[in-house]
């Protein structure tokens, strides 16, 4: 099959799915996963490897909106409230899941780099997944607030972790004597560049965007010029090795503190974009092997459980001390179990960067992000029923191209 016919094939099966799963009474984007594993290579094998290499860039213009639309969470005025708070949970729950799959691999007897390395891909939660739940749901409250908010943080202290491991293990990998100071200065650059050199570029296309739609009145143009900055934007971050994920934020942090016209730019992107949601949800589907799940074994087990025991045990206890609304200390846990896009990116790197580590950690994260992925959504409508702040009934769901 060409890789149009799989496209054709992808949206279709996804508006099916979106409707059957209705009647389970699951969330729709856990029907667009199984139905791109039931479609991709591990299953039935219609969409074939090649064809999601071709495919790829839908993706990435698909998760890059997703970003964008989150990066609004970071408007100044609503920030200066629940920053501290929001900065305090997502700390909370990041470490703890850090630090419990660390120590659980450490007990198996693996190195400690590949406990470093599977305890700071563990602090991730996917920001994709866990936003299309809440616009599905039409959710708005307290639980809805604070997620929104650890899910734009999250990724940041999860890439900010990663680089300090991966500096350790450079210099333990025998970078001594003069070689010493160039390893510390090329890992603390690596670590800056990351961080500021993405969201800088976000910055400047986002000042790009708002200059611009101040000239447009059109919602096409509008669409065009949003699709068009957003494409470019993680275009250069690619060229750039900069961090895609922070560049989308920053373009939406940008654009809701320094346009009049934000709220009329994320409005278009909500009534348009469902169809590029749809094609990344399958495509991540079909890109999974569920044979991996099988396949985990101790490591992987360790990794599952002591994330979703660091998330949930984290996120009560700071929700906790913090003295936040009953909903968000019950229920906030569950809600932040879904991990895909950077924890998939970040093993990619170690493939790349620590072969001799690479085949334990990739093993592990592939494994779980299979469970995650599936279960992770199933979670965060859970929460968001249970706490009250779902404005659909719990047995008729509202679909995202509503």
């Amino acid at each position: 099959m060409n890789e149009l016919a799989s496209l054709g094939v992808i949206l279709l099966l996804a508006l099916l799915a979106g409707h059957l799963v209705q009647f389970l009474r699951i969330p729709e984007v856990t029907g667009y996963i199984l139905a791109g594993v039931l479609l991709g290579p591990s299953v039935l094998g219609w969409v074939s490897s090649r064809n999601l290499a071709a495919l790829e860039i839908l993706s990435e213009v698909a998760l890059g909106l997703i970003l964008f639309s989150i990066g609004s969470v970071f408007e100044i005025e609503r920030f200066r409230e629940v920053g501290r708070p929001i900065l305090y949970l997502t700390l909370m729950e990041s470490l703890l899941a850090g630090g419990l799959v660390f120590s659980g691999v450490r007990l198996l007897g693996q190195p400690w780099q590949v406990a470093g390395l599977l305890g700071a891909i563990a602090m991730a939660t996917a920001p994709a997944s866990t936003l299309m739940v809440i616009r599905e749901c039409g959710a708005k409250g307290p639980l809805t607030n604070s997620l929104m908010g650890i899910i734009a943080v999250n990724n940041i202290v999860c890439l900010t972790t990663f680089s300090i491991v991966a500096a350790l293990i450079e210099l333990a990998s025998g970078a001594g004597g003069p070689d010493l100071a160039a390893t510390i200065y090329r890992s603390a650059f690596s670590l800056a560049w990351q961080l500021l050199g993405s969201a800088a570029l976000g910055f400047l296309v986002g000042l790009m965007l708002v200059a611009w739609a101040t000239r447009i009145s059109d919602t096409g143009e509008l669409l065009m010029l949003l699709v068009g900055s957003i494409l470019f934007c993680v275009g250069v971050a690619r060229v750039l090795e900069l961090s895609q994920l922070i560049a989308s934020l920053a373009v939406g942090a940008t654009m809701v503190n320094l346009s009049g016209r934000s709220k009329r730019l994320f409005a278009t992107l909500a009534g348009t974009d469902p169809p590029f949601y749809a094609i990344f949800f399958v495509i991540a589907g079909a890109d999974m092997d569920v044979a991996l799940v099988w396949q985990m074994g101790a490591l992987g087990v360790v990794y599952v459980l002591g994330r979703t025991l660091g998330k949930s045990l984290g996120a009560r206890w700071g929700a906790t001390r913090l003295e936040m609304p009953y909903t968000v200390r019950r229920f906030l846990g569950f809600a932040l179990f879904a991990q895909a896009d950077l924890a998939i990116g970040l093993t990619l790197v170690i493939n790349r960067t620590f072969t001799e580590f690479a085949p334990a950690v990739a093993v592990a994260v592939l494994a779980a992000v299979v469970v995650y992925e599936v279960l992770g959504p199933i979670g965060v409508r859970f929460s968001l029923v249970q706490a009250g702040e779902a404005r659909v009934h719990p047995s008729e769901p509202q679909s995202i191209w509503a």
